[in-house]
C-alpha cells in the first residue's frame, strides 16, 4: 500500500497518477506527469519578433547607404583629345588635332615689357562729332556693328593680323527710323518719341523744303514725310484717297513733280529744283498725296501710315481755305491715334491780324493743336533760308 506522504495529490486530497497526461484544464489523466513551460519575460513582451524587425531594419539601411556612397562619387572626367569640326565648311578633326599638339610642343612666347613713356603709333579719331553726323552715320554705315543708339552704344568687329569683336557701352541718340533722337525741330521741343512729317510741295514752299527735310532728319533720321500740293482742307474730294511713294512712276505724273520741274520760282535755279526732285524721290519713306487739287491735305494727315507714331508735323504757309468738317474728321483721327500736331507757318505774315493765313493757323490751334497737346512752332524760316542761301560759296549750287 501506497505510503500517503509520498503519493501526489490534487487540491481535493485525492491521489493523482504522476504520469498521467493532463486535460485541458491542466488535470492529469491516463497517468502521466504534468510538465508545463512558462514564457520568459523578453517573450511576452514580444522581443522575438522585435528582434527580426531591428536586423531587417538594418541589413536595409546599409545596403541604402552602400548604394548613395557608390552614387555620390562621382569619377574624375576622362580627357579627351579632341576637338570639335565647327559645323560645315570647317577643318577636319584630324587636322585640328595635330595643330593642338603642336601648339603644346611649341615654345611659349617670350613676355614683353611695355615701357609706359612709348609712344603708340595707333592714333585715335577724333570723337568729337555732332548729333546730325551720328544720325547719318547710324543709317549710312555698312561698318560691322554699326553705330546706334541704346545701351549698346559703339558696335564693330575688326579683321587683321588678329580678329577680334568689340562692344562699348557708350550712349547714342536714337534707335530707329522714325524715331526721335533730338526732340528739338528748330529750336523748339517736340514731345513724342516717333515723328511724321506733312509738307506743302506748292510753288511758295520749294525754297524752304531742303532746309526742312534736312531739320526733320536730323530730329527722327528716316521718319514718314507726306508731300502734299497746298495747304487746304476742303470738304468735297473723294475720301478714298491713298497716298503713294515718290519711289514710284505715277510721282512724275503728279502735279507736285510737274510744277517743281517746270517752275520759274524766284530763288531756285534749275539745277535746285532738279536737286531737290532727286531729294524727295530717293529718299526713303517719302510719300505724296495724288490729287490735283490744293484742298486734300487731310488725305496726309490722316493717312494710314502715320497711325503709329506719337505726332505729325505740318509745314505750310497755310494760305488755303480749310472747312469745320475736315477739320473735325482730322481732329477726331489724331484724338483716336492720341497724336499731337506740331504745325509750323512759313510765312511771317501769319503773325499779323485779320491776315488770312493768320484766321487759318488760330482755328486750327483752337480746334486742332491745343486739344492733341501740340504747339504752334514760330520759327522765320524765311530768314534762316536767306542766309543759308548766303553761305554758299561763289558757283556753288548745292543745296544746304
Amino acid at each position: 500500500m501506497d505510503n500517503p506522504s509520498t503519493t501526489p495529490q490534487d487540491s481535493a486530497g485525492q491521489p493523482v497518477d504522476p504520469w498521467a497526461e493532463p486535460d485541458t484544464a491542466g488535470h492529469a489523466i491516463h497517468g502521466s506527469p504534468v510538465i508545463v513551460d512558462r514564457p520568459s519575460l523578453w517573450q511576452r513582451m514580444g522581443g522575438g519578433s522585435l528582434s527580426i524587425s531591428v536586423v531587417l531594419h538594418t541589413v536595409l539601411i546599409l545596403l541604402a547607404l552602400v548604394w548613395y556612397i557608390s552614387s555620390s562619387v562621382t569619377p574624375p572626367p576622362e580627357q579627351v583629345d579632341f576637338l570639335p569640326g565647327g559645323g560645315g565648311g570647317g577643318k577636319g578633326t584630324a587636322e585640328k588635332l595635330a595643330i593642338k599638339k603642336r601648339q603644346a610642343v611649341s615654345m611659349a612666347t617670350p613676355k614683353v615689357r611695355i615701357a609706359s613713356t612709348a609712344t603708340s603709333s595707333i592714333a585715335l579719331p577724333d570723337i568729337q562729332t555732332s548729333i546730325s553726323t551720328l544720325s547719318a552715320l547710324s543709317q549710312n554705315t555698312t561698318m560691322g556693328g554699326g553705330l546706334g543708339g541704346g545701351s549698346d552704344g559703339l558696335n564693330g568687329s575688326g579683321s587683321g593680323g588678329m580678329r577680334g569683336n568689340g562692344r562699348g557701352t557708350g550712349m547714342g541718340p536714337g534707335s530707329g527710323a522714325g524715331f526721335v533722337s533730338v526732340p528739338m525741330i528748330f529750336g523748339n521741343k517736340i514731345d513724342a518719341k516717333r515723328l511724321a512729317v506733312v509738307l506743302d510741295m506748292s510753288g511758295s514752299m520749294y525754297a524752304f523744303m531742303p532746309l526742312v527735310i534736312k531739320e526733320v532728319d536730323k530730329v527722327a533720321a528716316g521718319s514718314t514725310i507726306v508731300l502734299h500740293y497746298g495747304c487746304g482742307l476742303g470738304a468735297e474730294e473723294d475720301n478714298r484717297i491713298r497716298i503713294e511713294e515718290t519711289a514710284g512712276g505715277d510721282f512724275e505724273k503728279s502735279r507736285i513733280y510737274v510744277n517743281l520741274k517746270e517752275s520759274q520760282t524766284v530763288g531756285m535755279t534749275t539745277d535746285e529744283r532738279s536737286k531737290l526732285l532727286d531729294m524727295v524721290k530717293k529718299r526713303a519713306k517719302t510719300y505724296f498725296v495724288p490729287s490735283d487739287t490744293v484742298s486734300t491735305t487731310w488725305a496726309a494727315l490722316m493717312a494710314e501710315r502715320l497711325k503709329d507714331v506719337d505726332a505729325v508735323y505740318w509745314f505750310s504757309d497755310f494760305a488755303d481755305p480749310i472747312t469745320d468738317e475736315r477739320i473735325k474728321d482730322v481732329a477726331r483721327k489724331l484724338k483716336a491715334r492720341r497724336q499731337k500736331l506740331y504745325i509750323q507757318p512759313s510765312n511771317p505774315e501769319w503773325r499779323i491780324a485779320g491776315n488770312a493765313m493768320a484766321a487759318n493757323v488760330a482755328k486750327l490751334k483752337e480746334e486742332i493743336v491745343d486739344p492733341s497737346g501740340g504747339k504752334v512752332i514760330d520759327v522765320d524760316l524765311k530768314k534762316q533760308s536767306e542766309e543759308a542761301k548766303s553761305d554758299q560759296k561763289p558757283g556753288d549750287s548745292s543745296m544746304k
